[in-house]
């Protein structure tokens, strides 16, 4: 009999009991025995294809339930030796977020949740993509699990959220403005933790102002008016220009010239304190073609020289850093 046969008896267990803690108590057996045979045993057993067949049995409660308390109980087991295969399930794990079963969607809350508040913070990046795309998805419930997730990522990954919250900012905010109560109430929370790893004490103060106006952009005057008092003395890092850019990119799209002063006003002052072009690269599409405009297509001269400063203290800021600056903003 091969090695992994009773491994295949246990998931069958796992799967089928018609208690739930039976079906709990399989599952932990199923991993102190892969645990006992080393992580190879997994993919011996074809172990993440069954536990995604078993979570697709929709009239199956026993199999879904069981699946999940598999996947909890072997990331128990094994901690960061199970990352690899448990990043081979996440995607089917996440769908299950809207299983009509509560049950089946606690168990997989739980699962995905100690999961994220363990993961190695360098999976960060790989992680995003599953949750922006279950974020994007018809079901609220999918969407309000996923803003949970990413805000858990950003305490146990803190440095590199920092780094990715150029990508998130715009995709929580997208769901700041959904239909659903819960959606919007969950995006706001979890762009509120997200904006945590922001560490610059000039912008700190300000952050809950700047979520806000992502939130509900009647808001942006405020929270550009906040900006203009904001005097800065503090390095502007990636982070930090992640909050505030998509405030002065609809400042700088506004009728009112005056906005587009203001906004100018922030980038001139903020921009001489970014001391690395990779802090500010990923804005640079959403600022300086509206710099540009603002200097050559706004008709009154006093604005179009604001505007004319805010992009030449951008461009410095980009080469100063070791960056290239696009030919037509030279």
């Amino acid at each position: 009999m091969a090695a992994f046969e009773p491994l295949v008896a246990l998931y069958a267990k796992a799967t089928s009991e018609a208690e739930t803690d039976a079906r709990k108590s399989a599952a932990t057996e199923l991993a102190e025995a892969i645990k006992g045979q080393g992580v190879a045993a997994i993919m011996s057993m074809a172990l993440p294809a069954k536990v995604m067949a078993s979570l697709a049995e929709a009239k199956n409660v026993a199999a879904r339930e069981g699946a999940v308390f598999v996947v909890h109980e072997l990331h128990k087991a094994l901690g960061l030796h199970s990352e690899p295969y448990f990043m081979l399930m996440l995607p089917a794990l996440i769908e299950r977020y809207d299983d009509k079963v509560k049950g089946v969607a606690a168990a997989v809350d739980a699962c995905l949740m100690a999961f994220f508040q363990a993961v190695n913070p360098y999976a960060a990046a790989t992680l995003l993509p599953h949750l922006f795309t279950g974020m994007s998805t018809i079901s609220w419930k999918t969407k309000v699990g996923c803003l949970k997730l990413l805000g858990a990522l950003a305490h146990t990954a803190p440095t590199q959220v920092g780094q990715l919250l150029p990508e998130i900012v715009p995709k929580v905010t997208e769901n700041m403005w959904d239909t659903k109560p819960e959606v919007k109430q969950a995006a706001k929370s979890s762009l509120g933790e997200c904006c945590t790893v922001i560490h610059n004490p000039d912008v700190q103060p300000i952050v809950p102002v700047l979520i806000s106006a992502n939130a509900n952009p009647k808001e942006n005057v405020t929270a550009l008016d906040r900006l203009m008092g904001t005097t800065f003395v503090s390095q502007v890092d990636r982070p930090t220009l992640a909050i505030i850019v998509p405030v002065l990119g609809r400042g700088l799209r506004d009728r009112d010239v005056q906005m587009k002063r203001k906004c100018c006003v922030v980038v001139d002052n903020m921009c001489k304190l970014v001391c690395d072009a990779k802090d500010v690269e990923p804005f640079i599409d959403k600022l300086l073609p509206e710099l540009k405009r603002v200097e050559e297509e706004v008709p009154i001269p006093e604005i179009r020289a604001y505007g004319a400063k805010a992009k030449a203290t951008l461009v410095k800021a980009i080469k100063d850093g070791g960056g290239k600056v696009p030919a037509e903003f030279e």
